[in-house]
């Protein structure tokens, strides 16, 4: 069947192509305290808690303190103090002595952030090397009711993302399946692919992508499109990211009626906004207007709310909407809403 074999088609071309350190506090009471750390010294240990925002908590109500990211702002201390010694001309340079910071040498320091070096080490997509030290994630959602009436959907998803000082790649699968009393009722999949050619010092960008829709119950059997441009940052931060993107592309539908490519304009907004270490809330908006009758147009949006179950294990509950409008449709509905809740893992 068509619809399978261009999903099979279309995930192998496909496979052919560091937040800050937390702290975690046990109190002599037995209360446990955990967030970002910020400061510490031989009196107290400054943390910024998800929670109770910036505290100082002295160092004589602290039973243990388990924290990696201890280590490096003692590294850093140490590495201060040996700076400005060495620096210093007012008498002869003795030899070095071991130094010891809140009982852990300068070789126990160093082995532990070798150590964490060590297991940061990407060795890829379930360790065969493919999309080493992108961001990758896999989203799987399982919905349905008995009663007066059976209803059962599904969602499947995969996401890489990858970026350095010049370049920004995002790809994404995903595929929906959805039945109303024993009758197939959604049966969709895409496939998408966009890269960002990042300036120096600028927030200019330049982009091109593509996406592949496969859709069973449209007037169409699959559909293709692809564009490219400008784009502009408006804000990239650790906290939000929001990018305008504007271009020039076509789509072109086979399978239906009308087969001929369409030129189409393409205006795009997107952000990312970091509510706090466990949340996040990603959207995005493109508008697409036919250059040959510009009252035609298409829209797409989409909007997620993540949330980290289990930051060591990878695990996140997101919660997801999207929808497809088309002025122009032999449809009854100009909108192909998708809502999905769902399981994801970091792979």
């Amino acid at each position: 069947m068509l619809f399978y074999r261009v999903i099979a088609l279309l995930t192998s071309c496909l496979a052919a192509t560091a937040q800050a350190g937390s702290v975690s506090i046990e109190l002599d009471n037995g209360d446990h305290l955990s967030g970002e750390l910020i400061e510490q010294n031989e009196q107290s240990v400054v943390l910024n808690s998800p929670v109770l925002g910036e505290i100082s908590v002295p160092r004589s109500n602290i039973v243990a303190l388990d924290s990696e990211a201890a280590l490096t702002v003692q590294l850093e201390t140490l590495t201060e103090a040996q700076t400005e010694t060495e620096t210093s001309t007012e008498s002869p340079m003795p030899e070095t002595p071991i130094v010891d910071i809140d009982g852990i040498d300068t070789a126990e320091i160093r082995l532990a952030l070798d150590t964490e070096e060590a297991l940061e080490e990407d060795f890829g997509l379930f360790g065969t090397g493919w999309l080493s030290y992108w961001e990758r994630r896999l989203d799987l959602g399982l919905a349905g009711s008995s009663g007066n009436s059976d209803s059962m959907q599904g969602n499947l998803s995969f996401t890489a993302e990858y970026e350095s000082s010049d370049t920004r790649i995002n790809h994404r699968i995903n595929y929906f399946r959805a039945q109303s009393d024993h009758e197939l009722s959604d049966h969709s999949f895409y496939a998408s692919v966009n890269r960002d050619w990042l300036l120096p010092n600028s927030p200019w960008f330049r982009f091109a992508e593509g996406r592949v829709d496969v859709d069973q119950f449209n007037e169409w059997e699959y559909r293709i499109n692809a564009n490219g441009g400008v784009g502009y940052e408006f804000s990239n931060t650790p906290t939000w990211r929001v990018l305008g993107r504007t271009g020039l592309g076509f789509q072109r539908a086979f399978g239906g009626e009308d087969n001929e490519p369409i030129p189409e304009a393409m205006f795009g907004l997107e952000t990312r906004w970091k509510m706090n270490d466990f949340q996040r809330v990603e959207f995005a908006n493109t508008l697409y207007p036919n250059l040959l009758a510009p009252s035609e147009v298409r829209n797409l949006t989409s909007l997620d709310w993540i949330l980290d179950l289990n930051t060591y294990m990878g695990v996140a509950l997101k919660v997801g909407l999207s929808n497809e409008y088309n002025s122009v449709t032999d449809e009854e509905e100009n909108n192909d809403f998708k809502y999905t809740a769902s399981l994801a893992w970091t792979l």
